[in-house]
């Protein structure tokens, strides 16, 4: 009965990988990827309804963490109420619910890995997870050249992240790879801690160093400044760590590094911007061209990937602080509001930041007011900001505890997957820093292979 379980986890967290990746799609005005979430709790919890059970020790400081996150959450809710933005898809219930189901997904995968990895060893679960990174990286291939050849791209049934359809063909903007997703920069973040296993399973199968191609494609063309920066700096820490901690050079992750670069370097063959409008243009000799605002806004609209990525970057580093936007105003937020010791539990603090954001935000154009997003629940673009804020200072603390210790748990094992793992995972604790808010199914792999990690040399 035992193996039957870890076969209906297995499956069940494969399957739930390939609709979390159908972020752009809903059925019925329900996002896929909440389908995918519930149907994988539900999973969970029936299996539980018939005995299943897994125990470890390593797991109770982040069950009673994502409890205590519940406890401040339903006790905020309970006693306070906040009027969601005007254009907010869901009820203040709904909005709160589904932050609470999001943790309880990140708890569900955590434990059921733990279980799964006492039974399978980590090349087969790796291999079911590549799968899924496969299928949606092949799906989003098909769509970006769509637009290249003609074709019909996939009808996107979901709203945009800002409420609105995907603005994916736009005067003189530069194709980018959405993929499945919602925004280039969640298929690119969703992608990334998935390449370095490719090169992992390739040592003992050269087909995945091929299959390794569509992901990397995938994210390079996404041009997502967050997760290419992630992998290339993740990658060059890790060679770094195994050369002068454990005196080994891994000519496999020099190949990983160098493929990924080559791509960036040749993709530009794919590049394509689409033509101006009357709009968005100056007429010069006749013919309608585009004019960038400054000089970032140039890079970022360049046709090669190479100078839209590394140039961009260094147009953005050098400006210092006032250049990363959402962290300039999030530091400003934070000092103002003060730092609470409990913190005012998940989507509660989201709806103080929505409304903080529309102020700080908005501009006067021709005598009006122009809000950036307008009605809309603003994200951190930060999970420790949004930890800090909905959990405290009690709840920041006790989850950098919980990473410093799965990290440590890492370093000290050396084996053939630590450096994989480690590339994963510090790419995700990178992204984190600029992009995602919410508690990740990768950082949820990261951390039960990690806590698995020396028990598990099959």
């Amino acid at each position: 009965m035992n193996l039957k379980y870890s076969k209906i986890l297995l499956y069940s967290v494969t399957l739930f990988l390939v609709f979390e990746g159908l972020d752009a799609f809903s059925i019925n005005n329900i996002p896929v990827y909440w389908i995918g979430v519930s149907f994988l709790v539900f999973v969970y919890l029936i299996c539980y309804w018939f005995g299943f059970r897994t125990f470890n020790l390593n797991l109770f400081s982040i069950r009673n963490w994502v409890i205590y996150g519940i406890f401040i959450t339903l006790f905020q809710s309970l006693f306070n109420d906040l009027v969601l933005p005007k254009y907010a898809s869901t009820s203040y219930i709904q909005y709160i619910s589904l932050r609470i189901l999001r943790i309880l997904l990140f708890l569900v995968i955590v434990y059921s890995l733990n279980y799964i990895l006492k039974k399978y060893d980590y090349d087969e679960v790796l291999k079911f997870f590549l799968i899924s990174s496969i299928i949606i990286s092949i799906l989003s291939l098909i769509s970006y050249f769509s637009y290249l050849y003609g074709y019909s791209d996939f009808p996107r049934t979901r709203q945009g992240s800002g409420g609105w359809s995907q603005p994916i063909q736009r005067a003189c903007n530069i194709l980018r790879n959405y993929g499945t997703f919602r925004e280039p920069s969640f298929l690119a973040i969703w992608t990334v801690p998935f390449i370095p296993y490719f090169f992992y399973l390739g040592k003992k199968n050269k087909l995945w160093f091929f299959l390794s191609v569509f992901p990397i494609f995938s994210v390079v063309l996404s041009r997502s400044l967050t997760g290419i920066v992630a992998f290339v700096l993740a990658s060059f820490l890790v060679i770094l760590f195994m050369i002068f901690i454990h005196k080994t050079i891994d000519i496999n992750l020099f190949f990983m590094l160098i493929l990924f670069l080559t791509i960036i370097f040749t993709s530009s063959l794919f590049s394509f911007q689409f033509p101006p409008d009357d709009s968005a243009c100056l007429s010069e000799n006749g013919d309608c061209i585009c004019i960038p605002e400054d000089r970032l806004d140039e890079l970022k609209s360049s046709t090669n990937v190479s100078d839209a990525t590394f140039g961009r970057f260094y147009e953005i580093t050098s400006r210092g602080l006032d250049a990363f936007e959402n962290t300039a105003f999030l530091f400003d937020y934070v000092s103002n509001e003060g730092i609470s010791i409990f913190g005012d539990g998940y989507g509660y603090s989201n709806i103080s930041f929505s409304y903080a954001a529309d102020e700080a935000t908005k501009r006067v154009v021709d005598n009006q007011i122009i809000y950036r997003n307008p009605g809309q629940v603003v994200s951190f673009n930060n999970l420790y900001a949004n930890i800090l804020m909905s959990t405290g200072l009690i709840g920041l603390f006790w989850f950098l505890y919980i990473l410093i210790d799965v990290l440590r748990k890492i370093v000290i094992k050396n084996n053939q997957l630590q450096p994989y793992l480690l590339i994963s995972f510090i790419s995700t604790l990178f992204v984190y820093s600029y992009q995602a808010e919410e508690l990740s199914t990768h950082l949820a792999i990261a951390i039960a292979f990690g806590l698995n990690l020396i028990n598990n040399d099959k």
